[in-house]
C-alpha cells in the first residue's frame, strides 16, 4: 500500500462502529487498530481500556482482545477472510464478519492480565520505529492505563516478542485457543509471488510512531 493511500487511510478515524462489519474495517482499522477512540477518550479520570491485536499473517488470521475496567469482560473477535462458497443471500456479507465471543473477567484473571502487560512493556515507552508488515506476525496494543495512553507492539521473531507473557495470558481465556495460529517463518506462496511481479499487492506495512502510528512511511 502506498503512503498516500496510507495517509488517506489514518484520516478515516474509528467512530465505534462494528469492525467485524468488512465495510468499516475497510476504512478503519489503521485508526482502530491505534486506538484513537481509546486515546480521544483517556483522561487521569478515565476508565481502563484495552485492545489488544495478534496479526498471524493478514489474510490468515487476526484476532482482536478487548477489555476494560468497566465491563469486565474479555471479548475475542477473529476476522474472517472469507469464502464466496459460504454467502448467504440473507447476509451477504456474513463470509467475512468477524466470529465474537465473550468471556467474564473476574478480578483476578484482570489483574493477570494487567500484569503480564505491564511486564511485556506495554504502558512504557513504545517500539518507535518497529515496522509491522501485513504479511508477517505481531502484536499491537493500544491502552489508556492509569489515564495514559499509550501504542506498541511486538514484532516476530525478536526477543521482545519471546518474551512478551501476556499472549499466554490471553490464550487461557481465549475460547478459540485451539485456532490460534501460531508464529512462524513466513511460508513461501507461488501465487503470492506471481502476484507481486504482476502489480501492487493487498499488503500494507506499518509502523510504530511516538503516539500511535507513523504514516509518514
Amino acid at each position: 500500500m502506498t503512503v498516500a493511500a496510507l495517509a488517506l487511510l489514518a484520516g478515516c478515524a474509528y467512530t465505534g462502529d462494528d469492525i467485524g462489519n468488512p465495510f468499516y474495517r475497510k476504512v478503519q482499522w489503521f485508526s482502530f487498530l491505534e486506538g484513537t477512540d481509546i486515546a480521544a477518550a483517556c483522561a487521569p479520570d478515565s476508565p481502563e481500556r484495552f485492545r489488544l491485536i495478534y496479526n498471524g499473517l493478514w489474510e490468515q488470521q487476526v484476532r482482536i482482545y478487548e477489555w476494560g475496567s468497566t465491563d469486565k469482560a474479555l471479548k475475542v473477535s477473529t476476522l474472517r477472510s472469507g469464502n464466496v462458497a459460504e454467502i448467504d443471500l440473507y447476509d451477504p456479507l456474513s463470509p467475512w464478519r468477524a466470529d465474537v465471543t465473550t468471556t467474564p473477567l473476574d478480578q483476578a484473571a484482570y489483574g493477570r492480565l494487567d500484569t503480564a502487560l505491564a511486564e511485556s512493556g506495554a504502558f512504557g515507552p513504545p517500539a518507535v520505529g518497529l515496522e509491522l508488515p501485513s504479511h508477517s506476525y505481531y502484536w499491537t496494543a493500544a491502552s489508556c492505563h492509569q489515564g495514559k495512553y499509550v501504542f506498541t507492539a511486538w514484532a516476530y521473531p525478536s526477543a521482545a516478542f519471546d518474551a512478551a507473557r501476556f499472549p499466554a495470558a490471553l490464550a487461557a481465556l481465549d475460547p478459540g485457543r485451539d485456532k490460534i495460529i501460531p508464529p512462524g517463518p513466513v511460508p513461501v506462496d507461488p501465487f503470492r509471488e506471481y502476484n507481486r511481479k504482476r502489480g501492487p499487492l493487498n499488503e500494507f506495512n506499518l509502523k510504530v510512531g511516538t503516539n500511535g502510528l507513523n504514516y509518514g512511511l
